[in-house]
């Protein structure tokens, strides 16, 4: 029985251990701090944690607390204590929120929750990257005529489309690049190229009047429409990938080569392979092979160990694919680097 209770008290305190050394509270983390409009849940926890992907520990969240978190509102105290010797940080209850209005602010301005990550950041992204069934796109309403014989449209041109059938907003897109998994040849779907926002002016039955409200890149006669979603930004809590998790960049999107601090790539793992938005995943990078001499100078092939290049937060998720933002590296991030949860070797 002695030992027994000693060795459930060496593994109690190894796990405290290990917690705390997971949270790894940084020295100057602040004991009090007052949320401020532009702040971020990424920004606030690199303020306590040097691992912010943590932060769902720091605030004691189960996991259906971290898809539908208690907001963080500018004004809002922050508060770190230590319960058991293990850190915590809540909302402070002797402080609670001002929101100060001048006469042209409105409320819900001041007073929306903060974002996980920048807003600004992936705000032109959230409902533009879109993974398609090539078969299945190609029977969506389609843009059929201009207002003249020009194929390529313009913001305010009235133009004319066929299958549409809801009034609001729609989206123009053509097919663009296939996506294929790079360990088993897959085809992960087609990842279409987004070219406008339009809204419909009239609905009929043989054919739709729509005006193109902006343009992205190009708007052609011939583009295939999708129903445009609701913008939402991401306000998931910053939590790690689970253990097992491992897939690569498969594409930079717009083609961008070599990703950096706020770039957008598509990543081989999505829904089916249980990614959520959210998710932070390391981005790896091989080392390299290498030549070296033994004492006697004979020569012989190396392998430069893998490096942990950056951290993705992972945004948009399809059933196969998933987008996520580069949100740092050191370097530039290419196709084909890893991505695996990020505390792994």
């Amino acid at each position: 029985m002695l030992k027994r209770i000693i060795s459930l008290a060496l593994a109690l305190a190894m796990s405290v251990t290990a917690f705390a050394d997971e949270l790894a509270i940084k020295p100057d983390a602040p004991s009090r701090y007052t949320v401020a409009k532009g702040d971020t849940l990424w920004g606030i926890a690199g303020r306590y944690l040097s691992s912010p992907w943590q932060w769902p520990r720091l605030w004691r969240m189960n996991r259906e607390q971290v898809r539908n978190p208690h907001w963080i509102y500018p004004g809002d105290v922050l508060a770190l204590d230590y319960v058991n010797g293990q850190p915590r940080l809540s909302l402070a209850s002797d402080a609670p929120r001002e929101v100060k209005l001048s006469p042209q602010a409105r409320v819900e301005e001041l007073d929306q929750a903060i974002a996980s990550i920048p807003a600004e950041a992936i705000e032109p992204f959230m409902v533009r990257p879109l993974i398609v069934n090539p078969e299945q796109f190609a029977l969506g309403p389609k843009l059929v005529a201009g207002p003249d014989e020009r194929l390529s449209l313009s913001p305010g041109d009235r133009v004319y489309a066929s299958g549409v059938n809801e009034t609001g907003s729609w989206q123009a897109y053509r097919l663009g690049k296939a996506l294929v998994d790079p360990d088993s040849q897959q085809a992960l779907g087609v990842e279409a190229v987004y070219g406008g926002d339009l809204v419909v002016d009239k609905l009929r039955a043989d054919i739709q009047t729509l005006r193109i409200r902006s343009v992205a890149g190009e708007v052609l006669v011939g583009d295939r429409l999708v129903r445009a979603p609701k913008e939402s930004f991401v306000n998931y809590v910053p939590h790690p990938a689970e253990d097992g998790m491992h897939g690569k960049i498969i594409s930079s999107y717009q083609g961008v080569d070599g990703a950096a601090q706020y770039s957008t790539v598509a990543v081989n793992l999505g829904s089916a392979a249980g990614v959520e938005p959210g998710m932070v995943f390391g981005i790896f990078k091989k080392g390299g092979a290498i030549e070296i001499a033994d004492a006697a100078g004979k020569k012989r092939q190396a392998q430069l160990p893998t490096e942990q290049a950056g951290k993705l937060f992972i945004y948009r998720v399809f059933d196969k694919v998933s987008y996520g933002l580069v949100l740092d590296s050191a370097g530039a991030i290419y196709v084909g680097d890893g991505i695996a949860p990020p505390d792994a070797e």
